[in-house]
């Protein structure tokens, strides 16, 4: 029984009881916002990885397929670097694709000065191409082509890196005799 003039309160112990439930609910639902977070941020760098490999993987291939002569590497070896000759519109240049600090290096010397591009900046690359060579068949010319592989990691932050590879055989159609 209450005594008159006296009014229920909250006690200390409820309150502290009432604080921790709360602020396990909150531990909670911050533990699940986190892992949507880093879920989200893992999704964003493959796409970022894959669109920054198909964009030079392209350029790549544009070039290949202006190929007249293919100067770097020499046929059935592998590199880093390559080189290759190319119509233009003042006559030949050469196209350079070489690996440097800050990403991959697209350098066109022409007749009009020099052209540099760097792809894939702030991004870990590798890249290899391969001289192939296909057999002539009776009737046509022998064939060159490029087997051109690229991988595009994200830095890694905290021991975890995401790593996007591609591979692909692009045939020069200009060159027909090595």
């Amino acid at each position: 029984m209450i005594k008159k003039g006296f009014k229920r309160g909250i006690t200390l112990i409820e309150v502290s009881i009432g604080v921790f439930i709360i602020s396990i609910l909150m531990a909670a639902v911050m533990n699940l916002f986190g892992a949507g977070m880093r879920g989200s941020t893992k999704g964003m760098a493959h796409l970022t990885n894959m669109e920054a490999a198909a964009i030079l993987m392209s350029q790549i291939e544009y070039d290949l397929l202006r190929a007249v002569k293919l100067l770097d590497p020499s046929p059935g070896d592998s590199d880093k670097v390559a080189r290759w000759e190319i119509l233009t519109g003042n006559g030949n240049g050469t196209i350079i694709y070489n690996l440097v600090d800050n990403g991959i290096e697209r350098k066109l010397d022409g007749g009009t000065g020099d052209q540099k591009y760097v792809y894939c900046k702030g991004l870990d690359v590798k890249l290899a191409f391969r001289h192939v060579t296909f057999a002539a068949t009776p009737g046509s010319p022998e064939k060159a082509g490029m087997w051109v592989e690229v991988s595009v990691a994200t830095p890694k932050k905290i021991g975890s890196s995401e790593e996007f590879k591609m591979k692909r055989l692009i045939l020069c159609r200009n060159i027909t005799a090595l």
